[in-house]
């Protein structure tokens, strides 16, 4: 018998893989996104991040597209053909992007994803799943933002009657080839879940993860691994990344370098990293180290400006196989789309790695669970 799982806010299916990767004990059956990326400039519509047939093709099922702020839950419930409380887990992964320090207007009433979060309730209520799980940014328990999970907290524990356990994690204490602070919820109607393993396991290296790939080249595509593939980049571009150090090396090492003169700078860096100071662009037109986890993978790493995302030798960005490697999915994913949306898909995904490791711990309280239902229910026939 397997346990059913829905995943709202399904993505590229990075959580959802976790719990495909348990086929022994896990069938998804539903899953819901509406495919749009974070709004452009003004309040121009976001363009599609092309990540429903990335999930159809990894995980084997359909996602619904649709805008999970107007789908009736109800009506959704009913098309999956599922009565209240049959429902075993329910994720709600809600876009982070309204709580992201990277967001500068942060407040209750600024971004309507925000309300995503309490939104989750409308479906736990309807669905009463016995499991609800949910990944978020850290922010979503700091300032203003924090109303929104209050909101969602109150309502399950004291209306739903769910225990829940959240905490704040670095994702590489967990294994992951990246520094990644998530907030990480699991609530449980019949018990009291149990905190994640909390154990600090050794880093783990941009080396250990993506040195073994093939040599690649701005421009080019492997051959044999069709996601081992990196965008090309103007020359100014380019002779810009040639004269970042390797392993580490960032803007500011260019503009400290006495070899180049001022006319090299101005020709290589652009005005804003003139006006900045140093570690204001702590980040930005950076190489990864070899021997350390990488920096957090967002939505932007698509872009060579947007973070330190420069493969710590060869004179590129990260390929998407690479940046999917140290996200944490396994080796053998495959992302459908544009190739920009691939790289979107990635930095706003949840990593497989971490969401395998979320549904053993559920198996694992379940399980626990059952067999104490056992052992009592034994006992009894004694009485």
């Amino acid at each position: 018998m397997h346990w059913t799982v829905v995943d709202l806010f399904s993505g590229c299916g990075g959580m959802s893989h976790g719990f495909y990767s348990h086929k022994d004990h896990f069938k998804i059956i539903g899953a819901v996104d509406l495919q749009k990326g974070k709004p452009g400039k003004g309040k121009s519509p976001g363009s599609s991040t092309q990540c429903n047939p990335t999930y159809a093709r990894n995980i084997g099922i359909e996602p619904k597209n649709a805008d999970l702020s107007i789908l009736s839950p109800s009506a959704y419930r009913q098309e999956l053909n599922l009565r209240r409380g049959e429902l075993n887990v329910l994720i709600s992964c809600a876009p982070c992007t309204g709580f992201s320090q990277k967001n500068s207007k942060n407040h209750v009433e600024d971004d309507p994803r925000n309300q995503l979060v309490v939104r989750t309730g409308d479906f736990v209520e309807e669905f009463l799943p016995e499991f609800l799980v949910m990944e978020n940014v850290k922010e979503i328990l700091q300032g203003k933002q924090k109303h929104h999970f209050n909101v969602l907290l109150n309502r399950l524990e004291n209306e739903l009657g769910y225990k829940v356990w959240y905490e704040v994690h670095d994702l590489a204490e967990l294994g992951l080839p990246q520094r990644r602070i998530r907030f990480l919820l699991i609530a449980w109607r019949d018990g009291t879940v149990k905190p994640l393993p909390k154990g600090k396991l050794p880093p783990v290296t941009v080396r250990e993860t993506i040195a073994h790939l093939p040599h690649l080249l701005a421009g080019e595509q492997d051959p044999f691994d069709p996601m081992h593939i990196a965008p090309g980049n103007t020359s100014k571009v380019l002779d810009r990344i040639r004269a970042t150090p390797k392993n580490g090396g960032s803007w500011s090492d260019i503009m400290n370098n006495p070899k180049l003169t001022a006319e090299d700078k101005e020709y290589l860096l652009i005005p804003a990293m003139f006006r900045a100071r140093p570690g204001s662009f702590p980040d930005v037109y950076g190489r990864l180290w070899w021997d350390r986890p990488a920096i957090t993978i967002t939505r932007e790493c698509g872009h060579t400006g947007n973070g330190r995302y420069l493969h710590p030798e060869q004179d590129r960005l990260l390929s998407v196989r690479e940046m999917s490697l140290l996200q944490g999915f396994p080796k053998n994913y495959v992302f459908e789309g544009k190739l920009s949306a691939k790289y979107n898909q990635i930095g706003d995904s949840v990593p497989p790695l971490i969401s395998k490791q979320i549904a053993a711990h559920i198996i694992s309280m379940k399980l626990e669970s059952l067999s104490k239902d056992k052992t009592e229910e034994d006992l009894s026939a004694y009485a």
